[in-house]
């Protein structure tokens, strides 16, 4: 009698845990349909929004064209109307980045420098990444480290987005290369301006 319960017991284990594997996979399954039928239905909610004028729609729209289509014509239409009209720090990023690398657009510096400004004054980590580049640089004029450093100090303050762009954009490391260079008194006025800094 015991070993026939047991027995029982055993097979109402086994099946148990087949049939939760089997369900698992099912489960997953109807997720995966279920992401896949919410994305269509996204890009037609972004699509409704972003002819309402809503700037994060557009920016999203934008995205979706660079990224999944690699269709920088329309991306650079999209991220326009959020930078112009919605003035969203995102989109005036990604503008700016298509002038830079004169995708959908012409290859303008200073295009890119006017988009990588507004940005940044509007908070956007990945906007001030690049002005601490540039001024470390010396895009537009020559170098200015303290306002570089100034820069890198605000964008690391998320360096995740900054790096989720490109590994190789590393705000730690840019404001180790700029220690090296730089005497304590200019660092210390780089962090005075960052603390004085408000985003517009």
């Amino acid at each position: 009698m015991k070993r026939t319960l047991y027995l029982i017991a055993l097979l109402l284990a086994v099946f148990t845990a087949v049939a939760y594997v089997i369900g698992k996979g099912w489960e997953k399954e109807a997720e995966i349909q279920k992401v896949e039928m919410t994305k269509g239905q996204m890009i037609k909610m972004w699509f409704k929004q972003a002819k309402q004028g809503k700037p994060e729609a557009q920016y999203a729209l934008g995205l979706y064209y660079e990224k999944e289509r690699t269709d920088y014509l329309n991306a650079q239409k999209w991220y326009r109307v959020a930078a112009t009209k919605g003035q969203h720090g995102g989109a005036q990023y990604k503008l700016a980045q298509l002038y830079l690398n004169g995708r959908g657009v012409e290859n303008n510096l200073p295009n890119a420098m006017k988009w990588f400004r507004l940005s940044a004054e509007k908070g956007d980590a990945r906007g001030q990444y690049f002005m601490g580049v540039a001024k470390r640089d010396g895009w537009e004029e020559k170098p200015d480290f303290i306002e570089a450093y100034k820069w890198f100090l605000l964008a690391n303050k998320n360096p995740s987005l900054v790096s989720g762009e490109e590994e190789r954009f590393d705000t730690a490391k840019a404001l180790a290369e700029m220690d090296r260079k730089m005497s304590k008194f200019d660092r210390e006025e780089a962090q005075k301006r960052a603390d004085k800094w408000h985003p517009k």
